[in-house]
């Protein structure tokens, strides 16, 4: 079983991604300050880390999770439910277990080093993938508010705060750091010969066409910078994934607050079970990869892990057997300084009894969290725009 928007997700998150970078070159000069070379923490926050992992596909809850002891979680996926030998059950709350597909991550629950955020999600739900993921992204429920969508909100975040080139990074615009820019002549003389025209224009170039020849110039240096510094960086595993590229720039050291990292693949709404065992295997080692690698750096002791998702799944499975989208969903928070254990408000038979979880706690709540109580800035201005409003409440505090 598959929804039409699926189909097409690829070819949108590639259009999208081009036309954030293009969006970028509008404002590049804040952007891309070549004359403010250093890359000290930004004064008035903490100097830590914050690094945002997106599931996209809608990641299920449910089977992250499992509320295996309840007899209508059962009687809902009669071939997805995971059942006792599936899971660990968590100390605090032997009802609910963590899939065994992700060791790691019940180590640390064990170690109250991951917090668990229950039923996040927004007022009006939107099952589309598209919709979903941009309102996740730009921090606004209304896409339409103006201000709101004029950039991710980590990037409002960066130029609100600590407008340096390097603030915020993500392994998806940068893909092989060490490949970034222009970083031989095959890619220099393309680049070039795209450009040439208007190099060549040595009088009356338009201020369009001298943007453009200067952001060719600037990313060229910025290339040059990030490759030199990321080239003699070493993992502790043989990973190269996402949390692989982040622990790279990470090494760099060129003050980076915000690094953010895209896994793909959970709109399951077929063979879930299987997609499971590949999915969550993969994403629990690259991930204790990448905390080996901070601790071997000196920055896991900095770096918190958020992990989010555009939706949730529906409560019942489908014929195929997977699961169709859903709503409210959790968000998992990973560090040494985390008040681990769960939050948000606990999944009951009633939750279970509707299509969907609901959502009892905003996203933006999480988010606001990470950026008040880890990275030490007011986030007021990154997400009450245009009479925006929303519940600030996630109940308990999510960092110590």
């Amino acid at each position: 079983m598959s929804c039409r928007e699926c189909n097409e997700l690829s070819r949108r998150r590639f259009l999208a991604n081009a036309g954030k970078s293009l969006g970028a070159l509008a404002f590049a000069d804040p952007i891309l300050n070549m004359v403010a070379r250093s890359y000290a923490q930004s004064s008035g926050g903490t100097g830590n880390i914050l690094v945002l992992c997106q599931l996209n596909g809608g990641m299920d809850a449910l089977s992250f999770l499992a509320p295996f002891t309840n007899p209508t979680y059962q009687s809902n996926r009669p071939q997805l439910a995971l059942r006792a030998a599936d899971v660990t059950p968590l100390s605090d709350h032997p009802d609910l277990g963590i899939t065994n597909h992700c060791p790691f991550m019940n180590a640390l629950y064990a170690q109250r080093q991951l917090a668990i955020v229950q039923q996040v999600a927004y007022p009006k739900g939107n099952g589309s993938h598209f919709e979903s993921q941009e309102i996740y992204e730009f921090g606004v429920r209304n896409l339409g508010s103006g201000a709101g969508t004029a950039a991710p909100w980590y990037e409002r975040l960066r130029k609100t705060y600590f407008n340096l080139p390097f603030g915020v990074l993500s392994t998806q615009t940068i893909g092989d750091p060490t490949r970034y820019g222009y970083p031989d002549q095959t890619y220099r003389q393309a680049a070039q010969d795209a450009f040439g025209r208007l190099a060549r224009l040595k009088t009356n170039r338009t201020p369009t066409q001298q943007a453009l020849l200067d952001t060719y110039s600037k990313i060229d240096q910025l290339g040059t910078e990030i490759r030199a510094k990321t080239e003699g960086f070493v993992s502790t595993g043989a990973s190269r994934g996402e949390f692989y590229r982040a622990a790279q720039l990470a090494s760099a050291k060129l003050g980076t607050q915000v690094f953010k990292v895209e896994y793909g693949g959970f709109d399951t709404h077929g063979s879930q079970l299987t997609a499971n065992q590949r999915l969550f295997p993969e994403l629990n080692d690259e991930f204790e990869q990448f905390v080996n690698d901070m601790k071997a750096m000196g920055l896991w002791d900095r770096t918190a892990v958020l992990f989010y998702t555009e939706f949730g799944r529906r409560n019942r499975e489908n014929g195929s057997p997977g699961t169709d989208h859903g709503h409210g969903n959790h968000m998992l928070l990973v560090g040494p300084r985390v008040n681990g254990g769960l939050h948000g408000q606990a999944v009951t038979s009633s939750d279970l009894n509707e299509d969907n979880l609901p959502y009892y706690v905003d996203f933006r709540a999480v988010f606001s969290s990470a950026i008040r109580d880890w990275l030490g800035f007011d986030p007021k201005p990154i997400f009450q725009l245009d009479g925006e409003t929303y519940d600030e409440n996630v109940g308990s505090a999510l960092f110590v």
